[in-house]
């Protein structure tokens, strides 16, 4: 489902988007190559595990239907990604939420770990 997965479970054993504690960037591109158009949305991630606060960059391909509401700097959430591949949508494979407060919806066709850090105290 999310390439690049064990970048975050080779240091969190027991990882779930559950530890997914809030949004610290959120980077919408567009690249436009010959003959191919390509949307990229990185999202840093700050997620929480035990003690300690860990930085991880998903990259999603192709995002749309983009809805996004944040109220600042600090923007908590519920992260909950569900793979749609069955209803046979065009460019929409899984479908990213915010399940709590409904305030991050999108859909994708590829998700990628880019990188994971531990935070700056």
């Amino acid at each position: 489902m999310i390439k690049n997965m064990n970048r975050i479970k080779d240091k969190i054993k027991d990882f779930s988007l559950q530890k997914v504690e809030h949004i610290d960037r959120f980077c919408l591109n567009f690249q436009n190559k010959p003959f191919e158009d390509q949307c990229l949305l990185d999202i840093d991630f700050v997620i929480k595990d035990q003690d300690k606060r860990y930085i991880s960059c998903f990259r999603f391909y192709n995002p749309n239907s983009i809805d996004f509401e944040s109220g600042g700097i600090y923007h908590q959430l519920s992260l909950e990604i569900y793979d749609i591949r069955d209803r046979g949508w065009e460019n929409k494979n899984y479908e990213v939420i915010d399940c709590e407060d409904d305030t991050l919806r999108f859909y994708c066709t590829d998700i990628e770990v880019l990188s994971f850090r531990e935070a700056q105290k």
